[in-house]
């Protein structure tokens, strides 16, 4: 892909949800690597809104589909799953990205929030096969591992403070929801039995 600034800067331009998903699942380190710390936050909040959105509707409609239930259910989800995505995509994203600064850093900075959320924000490409059963136990390994990627090359950091700074936020998050539901409960989580 051609650089925003010509083919000196080496950024990419194309921030399409196709090619985002394509790259960060391909060749997480070369997308990372080269993506635009300045670029803006609307396309990656938009990006992990949309993840989420897509993964609602396609979590529904598989159930539907399994159970051999056609109702309102994809109906009504459609437009209480878009504000849902549109507000909770976002702040999930911020909220890790302040996590993520506040382990490397003690605190959250103006300058380094911008490209952390923008990292975050795309690798959330991962979350896009959530709503397959058995996909889950892939995607979540794997997207810890894009996750630390992520934050080392937007950051131009060691991997061993890129590990600290993403595993622990996240690593306390996946045992928080599981003290909270319980093993069984995020056993089913991982799983993601399209009938239940």
């Amino acid at each position: 892909m051609r650089g925003r600034g010509g083919p000196s800067t080496g950024f990419y331009s194309s921030e399409s949800f196709r090619d985002v998903v394509r790259e960060v699942w391909l060749a997480p380190g070369h997308f990372f690597g080269r993506l635009d710390p300045d670029g803006g936050l609307v396309r990656p909040t938009l990006f992990a809104s949309v993840v989420l959105y897509i993964n609602l509707l396609l979590d529904e409609l598989l159930r539907e589909v399994w159970n051999f239930e056609f109702n309102y259910g994809l109906v009504n989800a459609a437009l209480p799953g878009l504000v849902v995505a549109l507000i909770l995509g976002p702040l999930l994203v911020a909220g890790l990205a302040a996590l993520v600064l506040t382990v490397l850093d003690g605190a959250p900075s103006r300058r380094k929030f911008g490209p952390v959320f923008r990292g975050l924000g795309y690798a959330s490409a991962i979350c896009v096969v959530l709503w397959i059963p058995f996909a889950p136990l892939i995607a979540v390994p794997y997207g810890l591992y894009v996750a630390t990627v992520a934050v080392k090359e937007v950051l131009f950091i060691s991997w061993r403070r890129a590990v600290a700074a993403t595993l622990v936020p996240l690593g306390a998050v996946l045992l928080i929801l599981l003290l909270l539901t319980g093993f069984e409960e995020a056993a089913q989580l991982l799983i993601n039995p399209p009938g239940e």
